[in-house]
């Protein structure tokens, strides 16, 4: 992996890393929108299909609504977290400890702030980032199928089976897509 592939592969890791990781701010969706275009040609959809953007505050809400709908409750979510998704069943559990481990075997640090669970969405996906871009690729790919290409699958049919808008299904479909590039050789 050239390192200008690595950089654009850490890039997106994180990219999608923020779309899960809280319901989408002015920030990100200003963001989102000055790269529409770019993103239609790599997501081959529109993530911002039927959200009506004259009013920035209003699709924020739409946005907030749906995320909290889909990952956080109060009925029918599905936590974007690792333990949870594999069916423990509670937080902080086996899996959490196993990635955890990992993180620190393998001199994964959190970001100063950051206060999430070790095993959420966006930290692996920051995970396989930071391991992309220090030219790690054989470790992220051990990481990556030892825990997020064993549960993102069943993440990614919840999110597809309720949701309400395009938004989230378009940015599952996506990372699915491009976790199977990358991780997937062995299939």
């Amino acid at each position: 992996m050239t390192a200008s592939t690595m950089n654009e592969t850490s890039t997106a890791l994180r990219l999608f890393g923020s779309i899960f990781q809280r319901e989408v701010d002015l920030k990100l969706l200003s963001e989102i929108q000055a790269q529409r275009e770019e993103l239609i040609l790599v997501l081959e959809h529109d993530p911002l299909e039927k959200i009506k953007l004259d009013d920035a505050d209003a699709a924020v809400e739409t946005l907030a609504v749906e995320y909290c709908r889909l990952f956080i409750g109060p009925r029918g979510h599905m936590p974007p977290v690792e333990s949870v998704v594999r069916g423990e069943g509670k937080y902080w559990g086996v899996y959490t400890v196993a990635v955890s481990d990992f993180y620190h075997s393998h001199d994964i640090g959190t970001k100063p702030g950051e206060n999430t669970f070790p095993d959420h969405i966006s930290m692996e996906l920051d995970c396989l980032a930071m391991l992309e871009e220090s030219g790690r690729h054989d470790q992220a790919e051990i990481f990556a199928h030892e825990h997020i290409l064993k549960w993102v699958p069943a993440l990614i049919k919840h999110i597809e089976e309720n949701a309400s808008i395009a938004f989230y299904p378009v940015w599952a479909e996506g990372l699915q897509k491009m976790l199977l590039e990358i991780y997937d050789n062995q299939a």
